[in-house]
């Protein structure tokens, strides 16, 4: 069954907002401390822990890509006004656009979708959503994860028909993150 995407967008971003720029790399370990993970870049790939504070949605802690980055950014001092990691996906590329917030007075609780796992927690797994809207995405998928009873991620995978190998290394980055968090 097919979701509506634009609902599906909202249901995500209502989800993260409900519950309340470091040097950018391309090879190594990717360490987003201030949300709790640690996820090795793949070969070849380009990598970004970012500040919530510069980011229209105070939510992206993360940009992954098979691209280089190019966030589009107004100002140059803090707090900086971040809307997109990229212009546009090349073809055959992927990016990772990865949302952290935290939960206040309630638990996190995410969406109904397919159960996945994502470095050995609990996830949803949700098709088309609208948040890589402009970016020239064919697919679009979002793996929500309740790290902890007051923190919720949503990794979104926006990806312009990206070849097998590189569908296989995402699901290895995925297998391999290294929570910080109990």
């Amino acid at each position: 069954m097919r979701i509506r995407t634009s609902a599906l967008a909202g249901t995500i971003l209502l989800v993260l907002s409900a519950c309340g720029g470091t040097a950018p790399s391309n090879s190594g370990v990717l360490a987003a401390d201030s949300a709790g993970f640690r996820v090795a870049v793949p070969a070849g790939w380009h990598a970004l822990a970012t500040e919530r504070s510069d980011w229209i949605d105070g939510k992206t802690v993360a940009i992954l890509s098979t691209q280089p980055l190019n966030p589009q950014c107004e100002g140059s001092d803090a707090p900086r006004e971040c809307r997109s990691p990229l212009v546009t996906l090349d073809s055959g590329a992927l990016l990772i656009w990865w949302l952290s917030t935290t939960c206040a007075g309630t638990a996190c609780v995410p969406p109904v979708g397919d159960p996945a796992l994502v470095g050995g927690r609990e996830a949803t797994r949700l098709q088309g959503t609208d948040v890589c809207t402009g970016l020239g995405a064919t697919a679009e998928e979002a793996y929500i994860v309740a790290v902890s009873p007051q923190q919720l991620d949503a990794i979104v995978v926006c990806q312009r028909d990206a070849p097998a190998s590189v569908h296989a290394t995402l699901a290895d980055l995925l297998e391999r993150v290294d929570w910080r968090t109990p």
